[in-house]
């Protein structure tokens, strides 16, 4: 894998410390989205798959027409079909899937309740990468994943949700599982962005456009043509952007340095900022279990960030073969 010496330049992986900076800065403008998706469904009173609909079609569109020098340079289309359908696959799953399955889980679960099952995700992302060599998890890094949910755990409580089986709480369920094989699916194809699209840039806006627009056609035929205002577009233009096309560009950036569990478990800290921001900003009291959980939460992701570096750090330090 080629790196740069600062790891900016999109042309070439960021080294490590630079992935991992990327990737805090990209939870954070998440964390940042969750608070405007609150705004938007309440006080725009925006219907919920037609805002989201219309927020990544929008940025997949402006991404495809900025990459198209750089895709059809690639020859994607032609070069290679299995490599395409993993990118429509990805797309699919991470922009309409999941955005349906966070809107009919929100329709009955509490926000709590979602949030903790989101933040299972890297489990799934361990599961998934056990029999790949290079991808799987250490020693260290499952016990930075454990401490990870514990934290989680720890901040959301174990109470289980009142509602009985339903279409709800099994959208609910899988979410966890949809994020976790996105995310192993998109580090997989994250490595040989630039040879197959171009770079991140390509691979993010083939995989937005295809999940963006399939979700915009599922809620034109649910919810009927959204009417938006002039402060709406606004609204779902910033979203669309900067914290939709801007933040997965450059988290597939990182994704082209970060494993799969290490990326998981990064992603994990947009929960994590969001409990932060509404304690900050929407003065939402935070008691002591819960500051326990979120620093035990914030100290497993930055284990699971840290553990290769302790490992190359004893390999140095062990004395060599006979």
């Amino acid at each position: 894998m080629e790196h740069s010496g600062s790891g900016v330049v999109m042309g070439s992986a960021p080294s490590r410390p630079v992935a991992i900076a990327l990737g805090i800065v990209v939870t954070l403008l998440w964390a940042t989205s969750v608070v405007l998706i609150r705004i938007g469904l309440t006080q725009l009173d925006l219907p919920p798959l037609g805002f989201a609909g219309v927020r990544f079609s929008l940025a997949g569109i402006l991404l495809l027409i900025v990459a198209l020098p750089r895709l059809r340079a690639s020859r994607v289309w032609a070069a290679d079909r299995r490599s395409l359908l993993g990118a429509l696959i990805y797309g699919l799953l991470l922009f309409c899937v999941a955005q349906v399955g966070f809107v009919l889980a929100l329709g009955e679960l509490s926000a709590a309740t979602v949030g903790l099952l989101l933040g299972l995700a890297p489990v799934v992302t361990a599961v998934i990468t056990l029999r790949s060599e290079h991808e799987r998890a250490t020693s260290l890094q499952l016990a930075g994943i454990a401490v990870l949910i514990m934290g989680v755990l720890a901040y959301f409580g174990l109470e289980l949700p009142s509602v009985g089986l339903s279409i709800a709480l099994l959208a609910g369920i899988s979410i966890p599982i949809i994020t976790g094989v996105s995310i192993g699916l998109g580090r997989y194809l994250a490595v040989d962005a630039r040879r197959l699209y171009g770079g991140p840039l390509g691979l993010t806006a083939v995989a937005m456009a295809c999940g963006g627009i399939t979700l915009l056609i599922i809620a034109l035929m649910v919810e009927g043509v959204p009417a938006f205002s002039r402060d709406a577009w606004l609204f779902i233009g910033w979203l669309a952007l900067v914290n939709t096309a801007l933040t997965y560009t450059l988290w597939t950036h990182t994704q082209r340095t970060l494993r799969a569990v290490e990326a998981s478990a990064l992603g994990d800290l947009t929960v994590i900022l969001v409990a932060v921001i509404g304690w900050l900003v929407l003065d939402e009291a935070l008691g002591v279990v819960q500051v326990a959980g979120l620093v035990a939460a914030v100290a497993g992701v930055f284990l699971v960030q840290l553990a290769p570096a302790f490992r190359e750090r004893r390999r140095a330090t062990l004395p060599p073969p006979p």
